[in-house]
């Protein structure tokens, strides 16, 4: 796991400034998607490993098979409903890991927020992606990249997250979140808990 993340903050040092700016709301989305790019285009040149891209809405089938007790469809409803105000849920990006020897390529998720001002329940749905897709598709770990935010206000969405009892994967301790403030400033590491581990 020390290596993924080790990996990870390489690619992410390597984009250049410009990327790191987000002018508008309406921009958002296509700053989003170059971010991304640039950061595929990173990972496969230190790693040379192949990387995708997959939306997970409400109404994806994922989530719908996910959500096949009443329990877990109340808590898919509550998510969708605080959703319903947002233009837009970003993709998820999906990287593998390719040279263990004798097993399959591992896969890691990556879920990218760079919004000025980063909602919670944009914050919960993102979180509730990684726990669930972590589960069900068997990826090895997750990633909550965000940029334009402090740990602090992370670390209060984190706590609020499991205080409201939302769903938690039995491999939650393979999640992790790295926190960018801007362009200048280090990438900061927290477990799934919100606490500080680089």
């Amino acid at each position: 796991m020390n290596k993924t993340i080790q990996t990870l903050i390489e690619a992410i040092n390597m984009i250049p400034r410009q990327f790191y700016n987000t002018i508008d709301e309406g921009a958002s989305e296509l700053a989003h998607e170059k971010f991304v790019s640039q950061l595929t285009v990173r990972y496969r040149k230190i790693t040379g490993d192949y990387c995708s891209t997959e939306l997970f809405l409400p109404s994806s089938e994922a989530v719908q098979s996910f959500a096949v007790t009443p329990e877990k469809k109340n808590m898919v409803r509550k998510l969708m409903a605080g959703l319903s105000s947002l233009c837009s849920v970003n993709s998820t990006l999906i990287m593998e890991q390719t040279g263990q020897v004798d097993s399959l390529p591992q896969k890691t998720l990556i879920e990218l927020n760079m919004d000025l001002k980063l909602s919670r329940p944009l914050f919960y749905w993102n979180l509730f992606k990684l726990n669930f897709l972590l589960d069900k598709m068997m990826y090895s770990c997750g990633f909550y990249f965000i940029i334009h935010q402090d740990v602090c206000s992370v670390q209060k969405k984190i706590n609020a997250y499991y205080e409201r009892g939302l769903y938690v994967s039995w491999k939650a301790e393979n999640i992790f979140f790295l926190v960018k403030k801007d362009y200048k400033s280090d990438v900061i590491v927290l477990n799934y808990k919100g606490e500080n581990i680089i």
